[in-house]
């Protein structure tokens, strides 16, 4: 989330998906299960999570939020399956309005408020959960107060609790007023270190943005790329399976950052963890982004907008770009921030 100026769109999905290929969800490895991402509910008028199969076929809501909440968004799925980490608005639009990091199953019961009980005072928000590779841990943004009349709160930072939602400790922007924000966290196979993107809100350029590592323990970040100027607010990762590469995107993670999408669309592009070996994987028409790794590697899920529009559809690819395969086909819905989860 960008504090101080956009959260997230609005989302959805359609129940059937273009066939390219011949490809057939028999074919993918056996890691690989459905996929959860957001969808605006147009009946109930809220965002709301859903699951698909890897086809697109057989979508089912899974969250629906009440009365004084809305936008159920940013899901996670657990290592296991067995649970779905996301962020949900409460109060949305109001003074008071906050973010939670809730888990829920997936046939959406269980639903539980991991971050309620540990974010009081001048916390702001908690949100963008990520499970550790043994699902013990989730890492998340929190945004800590109080927040000025002009310009963004003294801290958003990457935090670190148990999957209980306890024993919350805090891991970067451990200075407040940094001038810097990070976002998107995302885990090392081995569970060592975590890769974040670092945006700038007050000091120059800002929108600048740039790929950065830190030890899951906190300390010793280390810059894995800074993102070109045209790029602002781009750089959301995800680390592969294998641990070899960093996907990311240059996409503009903040709405109407301080300069253009690139000319040729947001694109997808892997990094080695140590910044060299840098690959662009799409060259698609629109923008594409919120890509997710599924679960054995071999596959990619992102959105896509195909006109550079703000709203977008599910698609999935092979690791190496080819095999581009349509899931939704209603754009006016927005379903986007997929993530692939493992087959039970």
């Amino acid at each position: 989330m960008r504090y101080a100026r956009v959260l997230i769109g609005a989302v959805c999905v359609a129940a059937l998906a273009v066939a390219i290929g011949g490809w057939s969800e028999d074919n993918d490895a056996h890691r690989n299960g459905r996929i959860v991402f957001q969808r605006l509910d147009p009946a109930v008028g809220k965002i709301r999570l859903y699951t698909m199969r890897p086809d697109g076929r057989d979508v089912k809501a899974i969250t629906l939020p009440g009365a004084a909440e809305d936008k159920d968004s940013i899901p996670d799925w657990s290592p296991d399956g067995r649970l779905i980490a996301f962020r949900r608005f409460f109060n949305r639009g109001e003074p008071n309005e906050t973010t939670d990091v809730m888990v829920v199953r997936p046939d959406g019961s269980g639903l539980r408020n991991l971050t309620r009980g540990t974010c009081t005072g001048d916390c702001l928000s908690s949100e963008t959960p990520a499970w550790s590779p043994d699902g013990r841990q989730i890492a998340f943004e929190r945004a800590i107060g109080p927040l000025p009349a002009d310009g963004p709160p003294p801290i958003v930072g990457i935090f670190v609790m148990d999957a209980d939602g306890s024993n919350v400790r805090q891991i970067t922007q451990l200075r407040p007023n940094s001038g810097t924000e990070d976002h998107g966290a995302t885990w090392s196979p081995d569970g060592q270190r975590i890769a974040f993107m670092r945006s700038n809100n007050t000091i120059e350029p800002v929108d600048a943005s740039a790929i950065y590592t830190v030890s899951s323990r906190g300390g010793d970040e280390q810059l894995v790329k800074r993102m070109p100027l045209e790029w602002p607010g781009a750089g959301g990762s995800d680390w592969s399976p294998d641990g070899k590469r960093l996907l990311f995107t240059t996409k503009c993670y903040f709405g109407q950052c301080a300069g253009p999408q690139p000319s040729t669309g947001a694109q997808l592009f892997t990094i080695r963890p140590d910044g060299e070996g840098l690959r662009q994987l799409t060259h698609l028409p629109g923008n594409s982004g919120d890509a997710r790794w599924s679960p054995d590697g071999r596959k990619i899920v992102f959105s896509r907008n195909v006109t550079q529009g703000p709203t977008s559809d599910v698609y999935t690819m092979n690791a190496n770009g080819t095999n581009v395969r349509r899931l939704t086909n209603t754009p006016e819905l927005d379903a986007h921030k997929p993530d692939w989860g493992p087959r039970r």
